[in-house]
């Protein structure tokens, strides 16, 4: 009984998948965090990236998703109040920067942006990079004359792409997909142009049930991760 036991426990172990929900700016970062965590824990992790915005409507909804990565607090906030979780179970782990972005031309200055005939953001209606991008825009007083150039990616690995393809002559972005393409020129915004992009981890109902869902919520926290996420552009918060 005992080995039996056992080996529906070490079944079940190895048969669980930790699925993540996680803004699209971590990807860099987590393209090399993930393979790390499933190394020592001897689990699959299938992360599932978009804006914050619409991952959390997901949530809501019911997406069976054990741990969400939102690119700010207020979404992982929400969650927590409408699903009643513990306070524990949210935690800021990563602050973002925010870029002017070309492959085109040499940046030298933040009304270089003026020149642009299309400029790239994430659309600010549920993505947090694009929220900042208009709150930088607006506090630059350059907002009126690029409102019409403006150019929306579902996310802002998609406003980044379509600066790297060529469908816009500029983007603001996200230092982390810049400093993963190697290439182009970007200056690095000041935060106190735009609302502090606070990357923020939460633990679902869900992830509470699952071992390695905790322990993964954790591992985000660790050395490990944390110099990865150094590497990749983010601040880590005192």
């Amino acid at each position: 009984m005992f080995f039996l036991v056992l080996f529906l426990t070490l079944s079940l172990s190895f048969g669980e998948e930790v699925l993540v929900a996680s803004a699209s700016s971590l990807r860099p970062a987590l393209e090399k965090i993930v393979p790390l965590f499933e190394k020592k824990e001897g689990v699959k992790v299938k992360v599932s990236y978009g804006s914050s915005g619409n991952l959390y409507r997901q949530i809501l909804g019911g997406a069976p998703y054990d741990v969400f990565l939102s690119a700010n607090r207020l979404y992982a906030e929400k969650v927590l109040r409408r699903l009643n979780l513990p306070k524990e179970n949210l935690k800021v782990f990563a602050l973002g920067r925010l870029v002017i972005f070309s492959v085109q031309r040499k940046l030298e200055k933040f009304e270089d942006i003026l020149s642009a005939e299309r400029v790239a953001i994430a659309n600010p209606r549920h993505a947090p990079y694009g929220m900042a991008a208009v709150a930088f825009l607006k506090n630059k007083g350059f907002y009126k004359k690029l409102r019409t150039k403006l150019v929306y990616g579902a996310n802002v690995g998609q406003a980044f792409q379509f600066v790297v393809s060529g469908g816009a002559q500029m983007g603001i972005v996200s230092l982390s997909y810049v400093k993963l393409y190697g290439r182009g020129s970007y200056l690095v915004v000041p935060k106190d142009l735009h609302p502090p992009i606070e990357h923020t981890s939460l633990l679902t109902r869900r992830g509470m049930e699952k071992e390695h869902a905790k322990r993964f919520f954790e591992f985000l926290g660790s050395e490990e991760a944390l110099k990865i996420l150094k590497e990749s552009g983010f601040e880590i918060p005192e």
